[in-house]
């Protein structure tokens, strides 16, 4: 499989509430924009063509500066509280192939919320396709020690009622339960626009460690982030 069938889209809004301006903040000296864009160029990937899709005039010369293409800012319609990642792709999808007549078959969603994905979960993830040509995406997620029996929603009353009645209440028993990460969606661009989602059937998991697996929303993930970046791929190499 050829990287360049793949279009890498990195979204980076303007307008977040949790952390204002998060994406262009520097953390261990490189903004988040700079660690995704520093990752891509250490994988494989790294002949893919990339596009940085912003609403904010800012953070295109931001990412300028750390080698991403901007070549438009994302309109106002998808780039909202409500705006989904889905559209975000779909919309750099429709630019790339009304403008340069290219219909790259996969698409690879990086969030710069999640600086400690590492190069080679980029490169797993297009290994895991290449072996397996029955799949259809590959996403990163995270173990969950628990079972559907030790998690609770409050009920009308505030009174907690478990979300599953398996009986496992001890972490040990847990069956493996995992949750996207939000650090990596690898999936075929044809299946993305048919489902509408980043989880189509035939969707395998890509498990990251608690630590490549941070996404940052908020001051107290940012807080881990400072903490923790010594213990990350870019301090280990």
């Amino acid at each position: 499989m050829d990287p360049r069938e793949v279009l890498v889209v990195i979204p980076a809004r303007g307008g977040s509430k949790g952390l204002p301006g998060k994406n262009i903040k520097p953390l261990g000296g490189l903004s988040l924009l700079g660690w995704s864009a520093e990752a891509l160029r250490r994988s494989g990937l790294r002949e893919a063509r990339c596009l940085l899709s912003t609403d904010d005039a800012a953070i295109a010369e931001a990412g300028r500066a750390c080698g991403l293409a901007a070549p438009f800012l994302r309109p106002a319609a998808i780039a909202g509280d409500t705006a989904s990642s889905v559209d975000v792709v779909l919309h750099a999808l429709d630019w790339l192939a009304e403008t340069h007549g290219e219909h790259p078959p996969w698409v690879l969603l990086l969030q710069p919320t999640s600086p400690f994905r590492p190069p080679e979960a980029i490169d797993r993830a297009w290994d895991m396709l290449s072996d397996d040509p029955t799949l259809d995406a590959v996403i990163g997620v995270k173990a969950i020690h628990r079972s559907p029996g030790s998690l609770f929603l409050p009920d009308a009353r505030g009174r907690l009622r478990p979300l599953g009645d398996d009986g496992i209440t001890r972490r040990q028993d847990s069956p493996g339960l995992l949750t996207p990460n939000g650090a990596l969606y690898l999936v075929r661009s044809a299946v993305l626009r048919a489902g509408g989602n980043f989880f189509p059937p035939a969707t395998a998991p890509l498990p990251m460690d608690t630590i490549a697996s941070l996404d940052i929303d908020d001051t107290t993930d940012w807080a881990m982030a400072e903490a923790l970046q010594g213990l990350s791929w870019r301090a280990e190499t």
